[in-house]
């Protein structure tokens, strides 16, 4: 049985952000459960000089940054320093705290487009105050393979038997999908898992519904399969997961259970617990 459309939304642009960011989740969408922010950001020239995202903190998660196009360094208090290509993944366990920057002082002669996402994984109860950790995993490290017409790409979790090496402490998956137009394909998701699905260009057809550029769609967890036909050629990401069913309390860039952890993560960061990044 496949799932089908609960609700669909096209995500607007970032009051906060500006133009070129689209607030996906929980903005146009409700959260799909582990996943409780989605940000798509771009494309967007990023000059010579320019400061990024400044340092800023984050408890209670793991961030994702996925570039389509560009680069981005990823710096943070834990001493980690990373180049993240257009196609790798960075994935940061924020855990009990960390504070960390994006696309700092690459001393770049010459300015580039960059265009991707951010997702943000709310850690399971047990594993809220966990040590931080960061990983980066070259686009090489993460399998790709046809299906039929269209290629696909594992960034989290498994899909006919290609496995990502990320290491979810939550239960997720996250797929990159490009489809020629008029071909159809059917991608399995277990009953009871939750789905959601953007449409980075192109236009698809589930259910009889048309999904269109910036789309943001989630999924009944009854059914096993999602069924999807390209009206154009297309390029969209599903993701989603084993729901946690856990109280969810986000304030700023902390996602945790409960106020009292909300406050306890925020008293952490202004005694300085989380750390500083040394340039």
């Amino acid at each position: 049985m496949n799932k089908k459309i609960s609700k669909s939304n096209k995500a607007q642009t970032s009051r906060s952000m500006g133009p070129s960011v689209r607030q996906v989740v929980p903005s146009a969408i409700d959260n799909i459960d582990p996943f409780v922010f989605l940000d798509h950001f771009g494309p967007i020239e990023k000059k010579p000089g320019g400061q990024g995202v400044p340092p800023h903190p984050h408890a209670g998660i793991a961030t994702i940054t996925y570039l389509f196009e560009g680069s981005n360094r990823h710096q943070d208090s834990r001493g980690n320093d990373a180049l993240v290509k257009a196609g790798d993944i960075a994935w940061m366990q924020a855990g009990k705290g960390i504070v960390h920057s994006e696309g700092m002082d690459e001393k770049r002669i010459n300015s580039e487009m960059v265009h991707g996402l951010q997702f943000w994984i709310s850690l399971p109860a047990k594993d809220k105050f966990i040590e931080p950790a960061f990983y980066h995993h070259p686009s090489v490290e993460l399998p790709e393979f046809k299906l039929g017409e269209a290629t696909i790409t594992v960034l989290s979790g498994e899909l006919f038997g290609h496995q990502s090496p990320v290491k979810s402490l939550s239960p997720a998956y996250i797929f990159e999908i490009k489809i020629p137009q008029n071909q159809s394909i059917e991608i399995p998701v277990k009953e009871g898992d939750t789905a959601g699905l953007y449409v980075i260009n192109g236009r698809l057809d589930i259910d009889n519904e048309s999904l269109l550029p910036t789309s943001m769609t989630s999924f009944t967890i009854d059914g096993n399969s999602i069924e999807i036909k390209a009206l154009e050629e297309t390029h969209f990401m599903l993701f989603g997961g084993t729901p946690l069913n856990e109280p969810i309390v986000g304030y700023a860039s902390y996602v945790m259970n409960s106020e009292e952890q909300i406050l306890q993560v925020m008293q952490d960061y202004q005694m300085g617990k989380m750390g500083t990044i040394n340039n």
